[in-house]
């Protein structure tokens, strides 16, 4: 009977991972990678296939023993990142908020530039009859002739007079313009219009800003890191890895984790015990270009409040300042005031002129609740809401923008340290960008101590730190680095073409 014999690339990794977390379990959370082959019996290329992959799902914990040999330690357990019923529900959880948040985003949006510029309309379309009406009433009582015309008629006809008599003003100042100054405010209005934001999305702008400028900050990050793996010959080391991310020290080794799973790296250990990341995969390309733009950091951008004009936020601001007036207005009168038989002049006049107008158009048989509901309650608590969806993402902004500035301030600080690491004091790092300055006066001694006790640093008696631990560790990547040669990963001439 013929019997196949199974290959030792032809497996299936969940097996593969399910057995090693059982053999870790087995063995207090902590082994090397021959004790899981020991213990599960499988080849020692799938265990170091799959260790990667199971370091990253459970937070693995990488230690070196006084042999040089990598402990992989789960101190906190198996609690996978991304199975079971926790980390779907989160997924799902994730999934609905997103979706619900884009639906309730479009409503509030259509909602908020529907009761801005509609309530605004309004308002002022109301206060315009009523001064209409106010000077056909007082011209009809001042002049007989005006009254034979039909009461009102009178003031309609100064007013539209009053309209006349502007329109012939801007007619003739525009007449006697010179033709070219008159062409270039003709080509400098078609400019503005052409650079002008459509309003609805000017008005978003100013209630919710313009979105995450560091949304694809991932892709960012991983063709930093593996334009830099590229030109150091596939070795990296952790702290050049936090320099590169802006992670403090567990953060980042959790985080590289992921990437000895995606870019098939694994970590090894020099003669001299100091631990290095190698990821000869990446070297064998056709592409030489050096994409580390000389070394410079990518740094995260801060997120600006909005993208329009100062001048355009402070419009909006004033034409719910208007809402927030007549809403108010009409509120207090439709609560002091009330119904039929109210003063017709002074500070009622407004209130009244629109409860006769809503009691004769038949719109609402109570005009004084309809009033205090369509034209009071409601666009006022609007007005209110617009101004505090604004302020309260003001004050978040303000927190985002900080972590930014400290996260960006922490890769220039582990850069300078990995340049500097006999002695590094605090007033010794460079002047930086706005977006790379913490509000905190601290900050720079905080993270310098956070480096120092994650890489066995020295604080020193003059002030700042040492970092003797972290020098040997560069000292050693670099000979590591001098001892590959690129030509052994050279892509060679076409050996074969399958258009040939």
């Amino acid at each position: 009977m013929e019997t196949t014999t199974k290959k030792v690339y032809d497996y299936k990794p969940e097996l593969v991972r399910d057995k090693l977390v059982e053999a870790l379990k087995r063995r207090g959370r902590e082994a090397t990678a021959n004790d899981l082959v020991a213990l599960t019996g499988l080849p020692k290329a799938q265990v170091q296939a799959e260790l990667p992959a199971v370091s990253d799902e459970f937070g693995a914990r990488l230690r070196v023993t006084e042999s040089g040999e990598i402990l992989y330690s789960f101190p906190s357990g198996f609690k996978s990142r991304y199975r079971g019923l926790g980390p779907a529900l989160k997924r799902f959880w994730k999934a609905f908020k997103k979706g619900a948040a884009a639906v309730l985003s479009f409503l509030f949006k259509v909602w908020i530039v529907a009761m801005l510029v509609g309530y605004f309309v309004l308002f002022l379309a109301i206060a315009l009859l009523a001064t209409v009406a106010s000077v056909a009433v007082s011209m009809s009582g001042r002049d007989e002739r005006d009254n034979r015309r039909g009461g009102g008629i009178g003031g309609l006809w100064l007013t539209g007079r009053l309209l006349d008599l502007f329109i012939r003003i801007w007619f003739y100042s525009e007449l006697f313009k010179d033709p070219y100054e008159r062409a270039y405010e003709r080509d400098l209005r078609a400019a503005r219009r052409s650079s002008r934001r459509p309003l609805h999305k000017a008005i978003f702008s100013f209630v919710f800003g313009d979105g995450d400028p560091n949304a694809d900050w991932e892709s960012v990050e991983k063709r930093a890191v593996v334009a830099f793996l590229q030109a150091n010959k596939g070795i990296m080391t952790l702290a050049e890895f936090m320099a590169i991310s802006g992670l403090p020290p567990q953060q980042a080794e959790e985080k590289l984790s992921r990437y000895l799973y995606e870019f098939e790296g694994e970590p090894l250990v020099t003669e001299k015990g100091a631990i290095y990341y190698s990821f000869p995969g990446l070297l064998r390309r056709k592409d030489k270009e050096d994409r580390t733009y000389g070394g410079s950091l990518p740094l995260k951008r801060l997120e600006a409040f909005s993208s329009n004009p100062r001048k355009a936020n402070t419009w909006f601001c004033i034409i719910n300042g208007v809402n927030v007036l007549f809403g108010g207005y009409f509120l207090y009168e439709a609560i002091a005031v009330g119904g039929p038989g109210v003063y017709r002049g002074g500070f009622d006049y407004l209130y009244a002129f629109t409860h006769a107008l809503v009691q004769a158009s038949g719109i609402s048989a109570s005009p004084a609740p309809f009033l205090g509901t369509l034209l009071g309650a409601v666009p006022l608590a609007f007005s209110v809401l617009f101004y505090l969806v604004p302020a309260l993402r003001a004050r978040a902004l303000a927190r985002r923008n900080e972590a930014v500035k400290l996260e960006n301030f922490r890769r220039l600080a582990y850069s300078q340290a990995l340049l500097s690491p006999e002695r590094l004091a605090p007033e010794a790092l460079p002047e930086t960008l706005d977006a790379a300055r913490p509000a905190d006066p601290r900050a720079a001694d905080k993270i310098l101590a956070e480096l120092a006790a994650a890489t066995g640093g020295e604080a020193r008696a003059e002030g700042g730190y040492a970092f003797p631990e972290l020098a040997r560790a560069q000292a050693e990547a670099a000979r590591v680095r001098a001892s590959i040669r690129e030509e052994d990963f050279a892509l060679g001439g076409v050996a074969f073409d399958s258009h040939a």
